[in-house]
């Protein structure tokens, strides 16, 4: 048996010395000669490099002690500081991988960052392997069947035939390649990705997908104001109207898709970052109805509903006065009408004296309050300002600030 494998080995060579072929070439170059012979290219990448390896070899015993007294440069690690930080921490932030500044500090931030790059390193090692792989068995496929029939060609006919299999195990064994571990990517060798092989785009990333590229682009949308929700890796309903919103602001087709285009502007230097407004919400009042609705900013308007209130606005001869008003804030947690001889809890101001408060009460004290303002709440009969219940009033006093727009309209 070791006959046959060996003659299968110099047929092989044969054959392919004969064609000129060099089965794979990676960014090391390994060549069909490397594969066959693993043990002789273990150190190099072929005779030539050997050579070259011989004459390095001869000048690093030519060193002085003073130049191999140099100190090491820096590790990028925990703690470690300057410009390659810096650097490492830009490509972070710009790839997707880690939002926030750059200040060149290696903190908790920054580790966390490389280790979701390192991953992300892993897969795309992972997927290129798969690739090589794949490409080189249906190459090496029609080379292996013609050195399997021309082996057992040279059979006596009394022997055993040398199987398919037995030669598909060969070639399994020499183009396997030893996985890289997490612990074994430093970030050193992460920024290197970065800087010169991460791929600028791999496939589409669309609605049902699930995979560490999508929390990559959702750290980037994130970190461009395009994602008001969190990053959890799935392409759901929030993360499609990011990338529309995106879409939409950067003048690409609205298909919620991150397609090509999508993700190599998405990724650049020269993305540009969402609107973010001064204010989370804005407030309506609908006299109509009775009712004060709140909106929160949601991919580039105040479009998502937060919150339904029923009030009571002005009466017909006192009526809460139509129109746009920046707000001015919190006005007092309680608050007293003089005029009126009565307490309101969570004052807030719309516009001079007319306000948003709670129901009414005799007295600085909840024991006092006057039920009738409860009852009659979703009905006019203020003297101009909004009355709400009072876990209303005081939402509006502790999230809506000063500044923020409210419109009451008919």
């Amino acid at each position: 048996m070791k006959k046959r494998l060996i003659a299968l080995i110099l047929l092989l060579a044969l054959l392919l010395t004969g064609c000129g072929y060099v089965a794979v070439e990676d960014t090391q170059r390994r060549t069909l000669g490397s594969l066959l012979f693993p043990a002789a290219y273990a150190e190099g990448e072929g005779l030539a490099e050997e050579t070259e390896t011989a004459n390095a070899t001869e000048e690093e015993g030519s060193r002085t002690e003073t130049q191999a007294s140099f100190s090491e440069p820096q590790k990028l690690e925990i703690g470690a500081k300057g410009d390659e930080v810096k650097e490492l921490q830009a490509l972070l932030i710009r790839l997707g991988f880690m939002n926030g500044s750059a200040d060149g500090v290696y903190g908790a931030k920054t580790e966390s960052g490389v280790a979701l790059a390192r991953a992300y390193v892993q897969a795309v090692e992972a997927r290129a392997k798969a690739e090589r792989q794949a490409a080189l068995r249906e190459t090496l496929a029609p080379v292996e069947a013609a050195a399997l029939q021309a082996l057992n060609a040279l059979v006596p006919a009394e022997g055993s035939p040398i199987t398919a299999k037995q030669a598909g195990l060969m070639f399994l064994t020499l183009t396997d390649e030893t996985e890289e571990t997490s612990e074994e990517i430093s970030a050193k060798r992460v920024l290197n990705f970065l800087r010169e092989e991460l791929p600028a785009y791999v496939g589409d990333l669309k609605y049902g997908a699930e995979r560490g590229d999508i929390r990559r682009l959702q750290t980037r949308l994130v970190g461009k104001n395009y994602l008001p929700g969190g990053i959890d890796g799935q392409y759901g309903a929030n993360t499609k109207a990011a990338i529309r919103y995106f879409q939409r602001e950067n003048k690409l087709k609205e298909t919620g898709v991150a397609d090509e285009e999508t993700q190599l502007l998405l990724f650049s230097e020269d993305c540009r970052a969402a609107q973010r407004p001064s204010h989370k919400y804005r407030v309506e009042i609908n006299v109509s109805r009775q009712k004060v609705y709140v909106y929160e900013w949601y991919y580039g308007a105040y479009s998502k509903l937060v919150k339904t209130m029923t009030c009571t606005t002005g009466a017909v001869d006192t009526p809460t006065p139509l129109g746009s008003y920046r707000m001015g804030g919190p006005c007092g947690r309680w608050y007293y009408f003089k005029k009126f001889d009565c307490w309101a809890q969570y004052a807030s101001r719309i516009v001079g004296g007319i306000l948003f408060h709670s129901v009414l009460y005799s007295e600085k004290d909840e024991s006092t309050l006057r039920r009738g303002s409860v009852y009659a709440l979703g009905t006019r009969g203020s003297h101009g300002c909004v009355r709400l219940a009072v876990e209303d009033a005081k939402w509006i006093y502790n999230n809506v600030s000063a500044g923020s727009t409210c419109r009451v309209y008919a």
